[in-house]
């Protein structure tokens, strides 16, 4: 029996499921994510991004190849690389969601209580 309030959102994956698949390897990779977040400052060149992430000019080529191919960045005039607007969308989609998890939440609650705890102590014994 389908859970009538996600109902909507497994239509939708399901029929996106391909799709959705291809992008979320795509970021799931640590180098790729690395470029991601590089091409976020601003666009760069391909000799850049060999400097700023520490692979082989093979692995990078294929990782920003395959980025490319799942549209969450492209390659413009004069071989400069960019982010899209999709890319951008999925970064923040990911951030937020990671920000705003329940898990998150309850340790940043956590570690909030925690601290007043000990600013009591220290408090109560002019530590």
């Amino acid at each position: 029996m389908i859970n009538d309030n996600f109902s909507d959102l497994i239509a939708s994956l399901e029929i996106s499921f391909g799709e959705l698949t291809e992008i979320i390897k795509a970021l799931g990779n640590e180098s790729r994510l690395k470029i991601m977040i590089l091409l976020l400052s601003q666009p760069q060149s391909y000799s850049n991004i060999v400097n700023e992430i520490n692979l082989k000019k093979t692995a990078i080529s294929n990782h920003l190849t395959r980025l490319i191919r799942v549209g969450l960045i492209e390659r413009g005039d004069y071989g400069i690389y960019e982010i899209t607007g999709d890319g951008i969308e999925f970064l923040k989609a990911i951030e937020s969601s990671y920000q705003n998890s329940p898990s998150r939440q309850l340790k940043n609650f956590q570690k909030i209580e925690r601290r007043k705890v000990s600013e009591s102590f220290l408090n109560r014994f002019n530590i």
